[in-house]
């Protein structure tokens, strides 16, 4: 990327732009990945570049802007990935299901530097933080309580509120990205989900033991 200042008159590359900003978050997220937010510099990233800390700082005022961008990024990747889950047609809505989960398990092992990033936002930028995806954004909300009752109509899930169902279901697919990459165990993202969806899916009570504690709740 050329640490070079636009030419007086001549007109803006918006092609460029889009390039060194990518180039940019590419470095960005790797290195605070890597070394934290704390502990990574504007002029590190512009070294590892090649370029100017002056190149960087054009396009992001601040670093906490810098990082705060990786983070969005990260998260718009993510949200493609599971729309397109969401919009592919599947004759069997639970199928809908099991792809989104391995979708969300294969995001973060083909970009373990992102469950870091998220971390770290948590730590140092509580005010900015949002659930990764499931529970992000209102039209979201809308989308997902769509495609739960849609469960619900087929006759595939109990009566529940579907905040709680994706609450959960965000929370079980959250911990197992952590846990994968704090301990660093070699998992296969689409095993993993099998394991998770298997859970969800068939609970881990016997029929007759989910007949008596019923019975034990209605007293």
């Amino acid at each position: 990327m050329a640490d070079t200042a636009r030419a007086p008159g001549r007109p803006r590359d918006p092609d460029l732009e889009a390039r060194n900003k990518a180039r940019i978050l590419d470095a960005a997220a790797r290195l605070f990945a890597e070394r934290g937010y704390a502990d990574t510099q504007v002029q590190t990233i512009a070294d590892a570049l090649g370029v100017g800390n002056g190149t960087v700082y054009r396009y992001f005022p601040t670093k906490e802007k810098l990082f705060l961008a990786a983070v969005e990024r990260g998260l718009a990747e993510l949200t493609a990935e599971m729309d397109a889950v969401l919009a592919a047609t599947a004759a069997d809505p639970l199928d809908t299901v099991r792809q989104a989960v391995r979708g969300y398990l294969r995001f973060f092992h083909q970009r373990p530097h992102m469950a870091e990033l998220f971390i770290q936002e948590r730590a140092a930028f509580r005010h900015h933080h949002r659930p990764l995806y499931f529970v992000s954004k209102e039209e979201d909300n809308c989308k997902h309580e769509q495609f739960f009752l849609h469960l619900q109509q087929a006759g595939l899930i109990r009566e529940m509120p579907p905040e709680r169902f994706f609450a959960v279901v965000e929370d079980l697919l959250y911990g197992t990205i952590l846990t994968n990459l704090l301990s660093g165990r070699p998992v296969h993202p689409d095993a993993q989900a099998d394991d998770v969806l298997d859970v969800i899916f068939h609970g881990v009570l016997t029929d007759p033991a989910r007949k008596k504690l019923s019975k034990k709740e209605k007293r």
